[in-house]
């Protein structure tokens, strides 16, 4: 059984107008990605002595971290969504992929895609230590499996 191997993954960031499109965020030291399903219950009377639920709905929401870069555009790109001149928030739903790592055997590239809209960027620092960033998001639409 072959176990995915952290250094193997990745996460990109871009336009949902070009999905295709995405750029690696450089400098991160690690992703999560959260599935979520509702439980409804549908227990009623007559339902003997345990609940009774059927599935509702689905979502996603994720995090990444790590070193902040100011040269870099990727992370620019997710700062412009807070600082943007011209008016308050301004957040943008943006494509995100979430790679795990390769196919077993292959060069094949596999994780998660979707679209997601940022929700918080931290950006850190300590006299004894780099400055960090980190930012949050949550999926909206579906979460689709990702390869390459």
């Amino acid at each position: 059984m072959a176990i995915d191997k952290g250094w193997d993954g990745w996460i990109e960031v871009g336009s949902p107008a070009a999905p295709a499109k995405t750029s690696e965020v450089p400098q991160i030291t690690e992703w999560t990605l959260e599935m979520t399903g509702d439980a409804l219950e549908k227990t009623a009377f007559g339902s003997t002595y345990d609940r009774e639920f059927e599935p509702g709905l689905r979502g996603w929401s994720g995090t990444l971290s790590g070193y902040s870069d100011d040269g870099d555009n990727v992370q620019d790109y997710m700062l412009d969504n807070f600082t943007a001149t011209g008016g308050p928030y301004t957040s943008t739903e943006m494509q995100i992929v979430f790679v795990t790592g390769h196919s077993a055997g292959t060069t094949k590239i596999c994780g998660f895609n979707g679209k997601a809209v940022l929700t918080n960027v931290t950006r850190g620092a300590t006299p004894e230590g780099l400055q960090t960033f980190s930012a949050a998001f949550q999926g909206t639409g579906k979460l689709d499996t990702y390869a390459t």
